[in-house]
C-alpha cells in the first residue's frame, strides 16, 4: 500500500508540474509561433509585449519596422562603397547621409500603413501582448507604383537639363534629378523588404551617371569667395576651402561666373556661469556680375566653451560643418530663385 500511494503522489505531482506548464488554453498562435492567420510570405509581422495596451502596440509596430531600419543600414553602405569608388572621400558622406535620410523618411511612411491585427491579455502575468502586420502584397504595390512615378519624374528632369543653356540652372536641374532617385533608392529598399524575391524593381538610370553629370557641369561654374563681418579673415579660408571640395572653379573677379559671399553677424559675447557663448547667423549669398542677389540662406550658430578662444574655434568648426554639408545643395537652390 504504502508504495502504490508513492506511486500515486508522483503522479500526482508530475501532472501538476505539467498543467502549470502547460500554455494557456485561449494565447493565440503568434505568441510563440508563425500566425496561421498572417503567415510571413503573404504579412511582414511584429510583436510587442508591455503591461497596458497602448505600450504593447507601440512596441509590436516598433518590432516590425526594424526589419526596414536593417534596410536603411544596408543601402547606407552600399552606397558608401559606391561614392567612394565614384567621387571620391567628399562625396562620400554627403551621399551617403542623403539616402539614409530618404530611408528613414520612407519608413516612416511604411509604419503609417502598418496594423495592430491582434491583442491578447496574459491574465496569469498581467501582460498585454500585440501583433502588428502589413500586408506584404500592398505595400508592394504601393512601392512599385512610387518608382515608376520617381522614374518619370527623373526622366522628365533630365529632359529639362537638356534645354537649360545657363549652366547653374542646368547643374541645378541635375540634383534635382540625383536627389529624385535618392527618393527611388529609399522606395527600392523598402519595396525588398516587402517583396518575396527580396529583389524589387532594378533601377533603370545610373545614379552614379548622375553624379559624374552634376560634378562635370559643377566644374564649369567659377565663383569668387568673399566673406564679410566678424571672422572674416578665418572664414575666408573655410568658405573657399568648402566652394572648392564642392565642386566648383574658384576665380578672381574678372573671371568668375558669381561671387559668393558669406558673413557671420555675431551678437556681443555673453558670459554666463563661468561660460563664454557666442550667438548668431550665418548668412550665404550669391551674386551675379551685375552685383544682383540670385539668393541668400540664414544659419543660426550658437556655440560655448570656458575660454573666448575656444567659444571662437568652436564657431568656426560649426561654420565649417554647415557649408561642408550645405554649401553646394544651397548654391545650386539659389538657381531656381533665378
Amino acid at each position: 500500500m504504502k508504495i502504490q500511494h508513492l506511486l500515486l503522489s508522483i503522479i500526482v505531482l508530475v501532472s501538476g508540474c505539467a498543467s502549470t506548464a502547460k500554455t494557456p488554453v485561449d494565447q493565440p498562435d503568434w505568441i510563440d509561433d508563425v500566425s496561421k492567420h498572417y503567415p510571413p510570405q503573404l504579412y511582414l509581422s511584429g510583436q510587442g509585449m508591455a503591461d497596458n495596451l497602448d505600450d504593447a502596440k507601440d512596441r509590436a509596430r516598433a518590432d516590425l519596422a526594424k526589419q526596414f531600419e536593417v534596410a536603411v543600414h544596408a543601402r547606407s553602405l552600399q552606397t558608401q562603397q559606391y561614392s567612394k569608388q565614384q567621387t571620391g572621400e567628399e562625396s562620400v558622406e554627403e551621399l551617403k547621409q542623403s539616402v539614409s535620410r530618404q530611408l528613414i523618411t520612407q519608413t516612416t511612411r511604411t509604419v503609417q500603413g502598418i496594423e495592430i491585427a491582434d491583442t491578447w491579455h496574459n491574465d496569469s502575468k498581467h501582460t498585454y501582448h500585440a501583433l502588428a502586420t502589413l500586408s506584404r502584397s500592398k505595400a508592394r504595390l504601393q512601392f512599385e507604383q512610387q518608382i515608376d512615378t520617381l522614374d518619370e519624374q527623373t526622366r522628365q528632369k533630365l529632359k529639362q537639363a537638356d534645354t537649360e543653356t545657363d549652366e547653374l540652372r542646368k547643374t541645378a536641374v541635375v540634383q534635382q534629378a540625383i536627389d529624385t532617385q535618392l527618393q527611388r533608392a529609399s522606395a527600392q529598399s523598402a519595396l525588398q523588404v516587402v517583396s518575396a524575391s527580396g529583389r524589387g524593381k532594378p533601377a533603370t538610370i545610373s545614379l552614379a551617371e548622375l553624379v559624374r553629370t552634376r560634378d562635370s557641369l559643377i566644374a564649369d561654374i567659377s565663383l569668387v569667395p568673399e566673406t564679410e563681418g566678424q571672422l572674416s579673415q578665418q572664414l575666408q579660408a573655410i568658405l573657399s576651402g568648402n566652394a572648392a571640395t564642392a565642386g566648383f572653379s574658384i576665380s578672381d573677379v574678372s573671371q568668375a561666373d558669381y561671387t559668393l559671399l558669406a558673413e557671420t553677424k555675431l551678437d556681443p559675447p555673453l558670459k554666463q556661469n563661468g561660460w563664454i557663448w557666442l550667438r548668431g547667423t550665418l548668412e550665404l549669398r550669391l551674386r551675379d556680375n551685375d552685383n544682383n542677389d540670385i539668393g541668400i540662406q540664414r544659419w543660426p550658430l550658437k556655440s560655448a566653451s570656458l575660454t573666448a578662444e575656444q567659444t571662437e574655434q568652436r564657431l568656426l568648426n560649426d561654420i565649417d560643418k554647415i557649408l561642408k554639408s550645405e554649401l553646394r545643395n544651397t548654391v545650386l537652390g539659389f538657381a531656381n530663385n533665378e
